[in-house]
Parts: structure tokens; sequence; C-alpha cells
């Protein structure tokens, strides 16, 4: 299953996404987190220690994704690696066993 969220800033899309991931986790199912936001604290939400936090990275896109288009002229964007390794070097495992991504983030002033 894939769930996204998505509204108005200040909704509490971040504590609901943070909710859902942490019961669906203790239900047993595999849960990865991933985080869009460009002032990301979605691992701060799921409980994740700032020593933990301190040690992720933002996924560089244009490393590990490349698009693909079909005969048909439609483009799909693809991993170019098993996600287990992306998970494993620029992600967190959070309480409950949910892995945490941070997909966006702050690159610095005038930096984009």
């Amino acid at each position: 299953m894939r769930l996204a969220v998505c509204g108005k800033g200040g909704s509490g899309k971040t504590t609901i996404s943070a909710t859902l991931a942490r019961l669906f986790a203790r239900q047993g199912h595999p849960v990865t987190a991933l985080d869009g936001d460009p002032n990301p604290n979605l691992a701060t939400a799921l409980g994740v220690p700032v020593e933990v936090r301190d040690r992720m990275q933002r996924v560089p896109r244009e490393e590990i994704v490349e698009e693909r288009t079909d005969a048909a002229g439609h483009t799909d964007l693809y991993l170019t690696r098993p996600f287990e390794d992306v998970l494993g070097e620029y992600g967190v495992i959070a309480p409950d066993g949910v892995g945490v991504l941070s997909m966006t983030g702050l690159l610095g002033a005038g930096r984009g």
C-alpha cells in the first residue's frame, strides 16, 4: 500500500503521517516514511533521537533515480539502486521499525 498525505501548511500532515506509520508498523506491516517537506520534521515526529537524525542525509535524486520512457511515450522514474541500499545509506530506522528517508530539505541560502 502507498499512502500520501498532503494539505495546507500547519494542518497536521506530519503528525498524522508519523502516527499512521507507527500504527501500521506496530501491526507488523513494513513501513518506510518519505519526508518530502522542504523543512523535514517527520523523523522528529516519529521519535528518532537527535543524534540519529543528525546522521540522515537528503536523498540525492539525481544519483539514485533515472527517467525512462517506454515505447508509448510514457515516462516514469526508476531507482538505479536497490531500495534497501538507499534506505541504509540515506535513511534511519525510527521506533517501531519505521524506515525514514528525507527526500528534500533546505540546501542553504541561495542554493534553491
